[in-house]
């Protein structure tokens, strides 16, 4: 079973590991990402569903003593990534702290695209966990500064 997913990746290193001179490059702002998600278990622990915040997907994890554990979902599932920490293929058993993460970061690439960077340095990745009766809240906030680098062109 495959689920839809929407996947952006943008380049992030340290300054250090650059290696360019000052005029290289430029440091347009800091840019800041926040994304939620509600992770609700039932009381026997055999089904449980993660949650974009606006309905925009829903994964619905479910145990089957034959086939082990399923997925249903609705919309689409939308992850980010930093650097090379992405690999095309399934997406296996998802946990709600990595959802939280990876929908972070795909806002957050998507405002590095807007405004024109090339990469981002010293990402600060947060998640905060809550519980609000049977339901925990994971909220992630990702900042970076954007880098765009001078060409001669």
């Amino acid at each position: 079973m495959v689920v839809p997913r929407a996947v952006n990746t943008v380049n992030s290193v340290g300054l250090k590991e650059l290696n360019l001179e000052r005029g290289d490059y430029k440091i347009l702002n800091t840019v800041t990402a926040t994304a939620s998600i509600t992770y609700t278990e039932n009381k026997s622990g055999d089904e449980y569903s993660i949650a974009g915040e606006n309905n925009e997907f829903m994964l619905l994890y479910r145990f089957d003593d034959d086939k082990g554990w399923e997925c249903r979902y609705s919309g689409i599932v939308k992850l980010g990534y930093l650097s090379n920490d992405y690999q095309i293929g399934e997406i296996g058993i998802l946990q709600p702290e990595e959802v939280a993460r990876r929908l972070a970061i795909y806002r957050l690439v998507n405002q590095v695209h807007m405004d024109g960077g090339d990469g981002v340095i010293e990402p600060i990745i947060s998640t905060n966990v809550a519980q609000r009766g049977k339901n925990v809240i994971y909220k992630t906030t990702v900042s970076a500064k954007i880098v765009k680098l001078n060409t001669d062109n």
